[in-house]
């Protein structure tokens, strides 16, 4: 499915190859302001190579999309988990093959809720973005048969065998430097 076909997201990057010294090889380059990049609600991101989408994910972290992709641009150093380190890898290989990769983004709007503590009840804003994430993942799901080729755990496919053998790799020999 290409993006184009997406009525409710925004472009807000574009993936490079690094240049630099830096052991992470990708970088965001946004394109959004400073508000939307920043902003705490509910997000859905979608990873695109050349406009098609190949990862449909999503985040309410603090600091934002730009926190959330942080994540991703710098999982070649540090305790990276598997699926971060391994996308890392194939944006980079994508960016190698000449492709342009962007990063799109859907935001969940806050709307007062209810909710329950242990003892008491209180209103407060909130972003059903997991509830988003899962309805993208669907609506790609009954267009596509399947969903994007890099949400693996979703397809129940796994991560591609060369990139899984580096990132065990990568973290014995973090583990013998320390």
């Amino acid at each position: 499915m290409e993006i184009d076909q997406v009525i409710n997201s925004k472009l807000i990057g574009e993936f490079y190859l690094r240049k630099d010294k830096s052991r992470n090889f990708i970088g965001i380059r946004y394109l959004a302001d400073e508000n939307i990049l920043r902003n705490e609600d509910g997000r859905v991101y979608l990873f695109c190579s050349d406009r098609v989408i190949k990862k449909i994910g999503g985040s309410q972290s603090k600091g934002g999309i730009k926190s959330t992709m942080s994540f991703y641009i710098n999982s070649m150093q540090g305790s990276p988990g598997k699926p971060r380190f391994i996308l890392h890898l194939l944006l980079r290989d994508d960016l190698i093959q000449g492709k342009h990769c962007t990063i799109h983004m859907i935001i969940s709007p806050r709307v007062d809720s209810k909710i329950n503590g242990l003892y008491s009840k209180i209103r407060i804003p909130i972003a059903a973005f997991k509830e988003m994430e899962d309805l993208c993942k669907k609506d790609y799901f009954s267009v596509m048969k399947k969903y994007p080729v890099w949400n693996f755990q979703e397809n129940n496919e796994d991560y591609p065998s060369n990139y899984s053998k580096e990132h065990l790799i990568y973290h014995d020999k973090r583990l013998k430097n320390k």
